[in-house]
């Protein structure tokens, strides 16, 4: 899970970015979006709140190396952020939101792969960490966790998507992080999945 995701704008998506005092901003309308591709990103840093493009696959701020994909840190498993070394910083510091209207995941059949196209009602705020790289390279990783209810028949790996409330806690930057990811694991917005 997941390797594409869907952004386009909605009544859904405005109200979440004025929830957190972005109105008059909307999502651009991107279909398709794969791994190391940029894809819009709620985050907050020491000036405020704001909404940006980010490469949707972290490379860590400590790292020697330029952006590669040596590593897959396109989602990062909720039960390891702690003992990561790429994300255990983040997880702390630089937690985000990616307002998704939907994304796909792959089945795996006998007579091959069926995609299937995962959507909510409303948007899905898939939660986030987010680093920047030598002042030039915003990125960021997709939060996973073993799949839940219906949604094992079709993956065993999940999004965690969050409720309006759940979101604004994640991006709280007074909230003690193991307590916020007791909180956040195993939290999932209704999904709709649709074979494509």
């Amino acid at each position: 899970m997941c390797g594409r995701l869907f952004v386009a704008p909605s009544k859904a998506a405005e109200a979440l970015l004025a929830s957190f005092g972005l109105a008059n901003i909307s999502l651009p309308t991107v279909n398709n979006i794969a791994p190391t591709q940029a894809v819009p990103v709620l985050f907050r840093d020491e000036e405020g709140t704001h909404m940006g493009p980010m490469r949707w696959w972290l490379h860590p701020h400590w790292s020697p190396d330029p952006p590669n994909q040596r590593f897959a840190m396109f989602n990062a498993r909720i039960e390891s952020l702690l003992s990561s070394k790429a994300y255990r910083d983040p997880v702390r510091y630089r937690r985000a939101i990616v307002p998704a209207a939907a994304f796909m995941e792959w089945k795996n059949e006998p007579e091959g792969k069926q995609p299937y196209y995962v959507e909510t009602n409303g948007v899905l705020k898939l939660a986030a960490i987010w680093d920047c790289w030598k002042e030039e390279l915003w990125s960021c990783s997709i939060l996973t966790q073993p799949a839940l209810g219906e949604f094992r028949a079709i993956h065993d790996r999940m999004p965690v998507s969050l409720s309006d409330e759940l979101a604004h806690e994640w991006m709280d930057p007074r909230a003690d992080v193991k307590g916020l990811l007791a909180t956040v694991k195993g939290e999932s917005q209704q999904l709709i999945p649709r074979a494509f």
